[in-house]
Parts: C-alpha cells; structure tokens; sequence
C-alpha cells in the first residue's frame, strides 16, 4: 500500500531541486530523486467550479504526492519544475483542465 503525502496547507510546500523532490508536508520533509518519479497523474472531479476540482499525483517509490490546483506551489512545480525536467504531456493537461467530470489523466509514465 502507497503511503499517501497531501501538500494542502500554506505551510506545505512542493518543489524540485537538483534533481531532488522536496515535498514537506505536516512538518515533515519527504526528498526523492527525480529519477524514482514512475507517474505523474491529474486527477479530476464533478466539484467545479465552486471547489478546487483538480489534483496532481506524484507516485515516486512507495508514495503519492498530492498536490491541489490551488496550492501555492502547483503552477510552479508543474510548469516551471518537474514539466522543464519530464517529458510532460501537455495536451492532457488541457483535457485535464477542461473536464467537468471524474477523471485521471496520465501525463507521465517512466
């Protein structure tokens, strides 16, 4: 079973650094490399507009990293970060942001 990380509060945080994750989450620091990243997926629901109805799925070793679209730090991490750094599949991305409806949309596979 996958240890499941939320980066849901302001004092959470999520970013790559020399080719290192760095997810803290309820005061604790999580560091993977970045090769050990097998799939990232955008996971979508049928709360929009009104609620944050997109998260993004970082699964690296045992763990899932989750991040929602709201969050400070996935714009940055997605756009700047770990999409500069993976072959990322934008075109689902856009599906992604699109979809009124529960959905996962894989941009990244190992």
């Amino acid at each position: 079973m996958r240890n499941k990380i939320r980066v849901e509060t302001e004092e959470d945080s999520l970013y790559l650094a020399d080719d290192k994750i760095h997810a803290i989450a309820d005061s604790e620091e999580h560091i993977y490399e970045l090769s050990s990243v097998t799939k990232i997926l955008v996971l979508t629901t049928d709360k929009g507009p009104f609620y944050d109805d997109m998260c993004l799925a970082v699964e690296v070793g045992d763990d899932v990293i989750f991040i929602m679209s709201e969050h400070r730090c996935y714009k940055s991490f997605l756009f700047d970060q770990i999409g500069k750094a993976l072959p990322i599949d934008y075109e689902k991305i856009i599906e992604a942001s699109a979809c009124t409806e529960n959905c996962m949309f894989e941009i990244y596979t190992k």
